[in-house]
């Protein structure tokens, strides 16, 4: 009897393609963020800024470091969202200049009692955010934010009503629950909770003082970490009744994260941004460049 000798070889085939197939789901799993209740992580931020004015031909230079340690605690997962609860752990910021030395150096370890500005940045720490994040790392919502200001004041010993309503507007564009959620959000939404493979791009946006339209591509995956590059075209913006800054720009950004929970081990931003600075009241227009570097590092 005439044995069939395509069998074998048809049986081989389908198994390969089977194998194949089986490879393309494992490489194009859902890109998104899976924590678990009680999971704790510890972010620190360190984030540099170099001021150029020009003012009158001369070049007016300030430079800017911001430090902070923050502690996150997932308290909620549902399907769609993630409930994750935040406290300062540590906040750093000088400013100086060439010409002028330095300007401003507040600490949370200060132990200057003296040193009102050290005093109410002790006022940040350990007062919980609560923060609603989607598994894109989208910031559905931050509250908490007008806590964390009544705190500072308090650490301060301001009660006066009038000073603290005079200043509440400017402590809000940093720490309130607005502020804090566009600021969250430069570090945790660059996911496209979807699934894709290497070299596979996503587009999102950020909004509030530092707009941008950010390009992510799939630059490495294995079965511990996974790797991502953006880029961005921004506008930077300060608007009050005193002053109006508005700057365009360029961002860079390179992601390495956890293919297990989704979250990044550590983050950096390379960023670009020139315009003008109006000067209300003095009727002036400087021009302005700023170059930064920000970055974020999980330490557990």
């Amino acid at each position: 009897m005439k044995t069939d000798t395509t069998l074998r070889p048809m049986k081989t085939f389908t198994i390969l393609l089977v194998f194949l197939s089986s490879l393309g789901v494992a490489a194009q799993q859902i890109l998104q963020y899976n924590l678990n209740v009680n999971d704790t992580f510890q972010v620190e931020q360190q984030a540099k800024q170099h001021i150029v004015q020009e003012i009158n031909g001369v070049d007016q230079i300030i430079n800017n470091h911001l430090k902070s340690a923050m502690q996150f605690k997932v308290v909620k997962v549902e399907d769609d969202v993630i409930t994750l609860e935040m406290t300062f752990q540590h906040l750093k910021m000088t400013m100086s200049s060439p010409e002028l030395g330095e300007l401003l150096n507040a600490d949370t370890a200060n132990k200057d009692e003296s040193d009102l500005t050290s005093k109410m940045f002790k006022g940040t720490l350990n007062i919980p955010v609560t923060m609603i994040m989607q598994r894109t790392g989208k910031i559905q919502s931050v509250s908490g934010g007008e806590k964390l200001i009544a705190s500072m004041f308090k650490a301060a010993d301001i009660t006066d009503e009038a000073t603290i309503e005079a200043n509440k507007a400017q402590f809000e564009k940093q720490f309130g629950s607005h502020a804090l959620s566009n600021s969250f959000e430069q570090m945790t939404y660059f996911l496209p909770g979807k699934s894709v493979t290497i070299n596979d791009a996503w587009e999102n946006s950020y909004q509030g003082d530092l707009q941008a339209k950010n390009k992510w591509t799939l630059t490495g995956r294995g079965a511990d970490t996974y790797t991502v590059s953006g880029n961005a075209d921004t506008t930077m913006s300060n608007i009050d009744e005193n002053v109006t800054m508005i700057l365009t720009g360029t961002q860079k950004t390179a992601i390495n994260a956890s293919s297990k929970t989704g979250l990044f081990k550590d983050i950096s931003v390379e960023g670009v941004y020139i315009g003008d600075t109006q000067v209300h009241a003095q009727n002036i227009t400087i021009p302005t460049k700023i170059t930064s570097t920000i970055t974020y590092k999980t330490l557990n």
